[in-house]
């Protein structure tokens, strides 16, 4: 290299270091964007959330959430409000609705880089950012709609306040620390903000930090209940109960498996949940552990190694704590995830900075790509097929339909057989390249290698998860349905309505829900107003001898409402959906 051209490598370089938030914004914005509106709607979850916020456009309550007309209290209102500003916009689409959880999950990455940043320079940054957008768990809930991607930035955020303010002594961070766990408790629930508030407490106990007033400002406080408290009295008065429900149900309740409303998730087992877990941060996951016990081992010799212990206490105490709850879903340690991403970041920059184990932390990445490209291999010449338990441990959905009896008709993870062959050839020079790395103790060469694999395999991912989209969606139910569909028909769904809530984007009317009380709607049916709605079997019986009926069901066959009807006609099967109608009736 020239010593002009080394000289350019180096003002890049810096350039980048010197904007690692930045940099983690561009990079994680062109991994998780590209395709996000192109798969249908993934049902369940996309469509009950999607609907929602459609249904609150048409009511023009923005306080009592509905769905189906039935009021909805599971989840506080923040992703609704902020779907709706976008489908003012693009219309209720899926790109307007996956917008925001993707945008969430970018501005996580620039926080953690800021943090790193803060903590061990910008090179730790820059890594620890990447290493938080670009895992296959922050991926996927990057591109589907759901609330967890805006309470891991929220509480994100919150940890950037509090180790500015721990680590300079300044007080004003803790505007940021108290108004972003206020963001949590409005975007997703009040456990979201508990957590870190307990966390920060036990820690500034530990290291001696208890003053009161300076730790819980009044404006800080103030901060804190402004964004949510207005919105949980309004609603406590306008539906009594409510408070009961999301506080001692919806938490105190499912912690210990006794909810007096359940819905249908089925819970993972701890052993379950601990493979998820590694599964879905991989293959940073690797080095985290190596991260954590070196900041839990090493003294806190100043505030900014006291901020590493307590990094690794909180991620750890995450995972420790669902791994003891009774009910925990694959999701559960996202908010853990940061800080797992600094820890194993600090692991890799202090080999790129000491050239000591590097072979340690290389091997495993090796391993694994090998692995993953045998695996593939394996899938294309079709003799390793993912089994239904496999697909069961990490989509709640597939658990759901798997222990109820119903399959979802599929196995695969539509992830398209023309990339394949590239994958396998990436991920076999990935391995190769990062053998040779260790052999060479060339850890910034190991590192940009595990990124470049990474984010391919994400690439494929994306086209992966567009595939199980389709295989999931209701599109073949709801082209038979409204190809058919008369003014005075009426459509009945069998079973809980989040497995087909999409369907409600285009029906546009209201649909009686026969035997869907297992759900997120249950409480919301205790309302009087939700009675025209919740039908028996005797009311659907009723109907079907008095008018044309369609209904749509997610109940396995032999425990279905039809085999109690006459004429049934089956018009339509799909992604373990069924629609039957009583074709008799004109």
């Amino acid at each position: 290299m020239t010593r002009s051209a080394d000289a350019t490598w180096r003002r890049a370089v810096q350039a980048v270091l010197g904007a690692p938030a930045v940099v983690v914004a561009v990079v994680v914005t062109l991994v998780v964007l590209p395709g996000l509106g192109a798969g249908p709607w993934l049902d369940p979850p996309e469509g009950f959330h999607a609907q929602i916020a459609h249904e609150m456009s048409r009511s023009g309550d923005w306080i009592t959430l509905r769905l189906d007309g039935i009021r909805y209290f599971s989840k506080p209102p923040l992703p609704y409000w902020l779907m709706q500003v976008s489908f003012m916009v693009d219309g209720a689409t899926p790109f307007a609705a996956r917008l925001w959880p993707a945008l969430a999950a970018v501005a996580a990455a620039a926080l953690t880089a800021r943090i790193g940043t803060m903590l061990g320079g910008p090179r730790l940054g820059l890594l620890a950012g990447l290493m938080t957008g670009m895992n296959l768990g922050v991926f996927v809930f990057a591109r589907i709609v759901k609330p967890d991607m805006l309470l891991v930035f929220c509480i994100t955020a919150a940890f950037s306040g509090f180790v500015a303010a721990y680590t300079t002594g300044r007080r004003w961070p803790l505007g940021v620390f108290y108004g972003a766990l206020g963001l949590a408790v409005i975007a997703k629930d009040f456990l979201g903000a508990l957590g870190p508030l307990m966390a920060v407490a036990a820690f500034l106990w530990w290291v001696g930090e208890r003053s009161i007033r300076t730790w819980m400002p009044w404006w800080g406080i103030a901060l804190f209940l402004v964004p949510w408290l207005p919105w949980y009295l309004a609603v406590e008065t306008r539906n009594p109960g409510f408070l009961w429900f999301t506080v001692v149900d919806v938490h105190l309740l499912n912690f210990s498996g006794r909810r007096a409303f359940p819905d249908e998730d089925v819970p993972l087992r701890t052993l379950e949940f601990l493979a998820v877990t590694i599964v879905a941060f991989l293959p940073w996951s690797l080095a985290a552990p190596l991260g954590a016990m070196r900041a839990l081992r090493r003294g806190a010799a100043d505030r900014r190694a006291s901020m590493w212990r307590f990094l690794a206490c909180w991620a750890l105490g995450v995972i420790a704590v669902f791994s003891l709850s009774r009910f925990k879903l694959p999701h559960y340690a996202f908010p853990a995830f940061p800080a797992l991403a600094l820890l194993a970041a600090r692991a890799w920059d202090e080999a790129i900075e000491r050239r000591r184990g590097v072979r340690a932390l290389l091997t495993p990445p090796a391993v694994l790509f090998a692995l993953l490209a045998v695996a593939v291999v394996a899938a294309i010449a079709d003799v390793l097929p993912l089994t239904r338990e496999a697909v069961a441990s990490a989509d709640v959905a597939a658990r759901n339909a798997t222990v109820q009896g119903r399959g979802l008709e599929h196995d695969a993870l539509g992830m398209p057989l023309r990339a394949m062959p590239g994958l396998a050839a990436v991920l076999s020079v990935a391995a190769l390249g990062l053998a040779v790395a260790a052999w060479r103790r060339a850890a910034a060469v190991g590192a940009v290698i595990v990124l470049c694999t990474t984010a391919a395999f994400l690439s494929v991912s994306g086209k992966g998860l567009e595939g199980f989209a389709r295989a999931r969606s209701a599109t073949v139910i709801e082209e038979a349905l409204l190809s058919r569909l008369g003014p005075d028909d009426v459509v009945v769904h069998e079973g809980p309505l989040e497995n087909s809530a999409s369907l409600l984007l285009r029906v546009g009317r209201h649909v009686p829900v026969v035997d869907g009380l297992r759900s997120n709607l249950a409480f919301g049916a205790t309302f009087a107003e939700a009675g025209p709605l919740i039908w028996d079997r005797a009311r659907l019986a009723e109907a079907w001898r008095t008018g044309r009926v369609f209904l749509i069901s997610v109940v396995a066959p032999e425990r279905s409402a039809t085999r109690e009807l006459q004429p049934v006609t089956l018009l339509a099967t799909g992604a373990g959906r069924r629609l039957y109608t009583n074709l008799g009736h004109r």
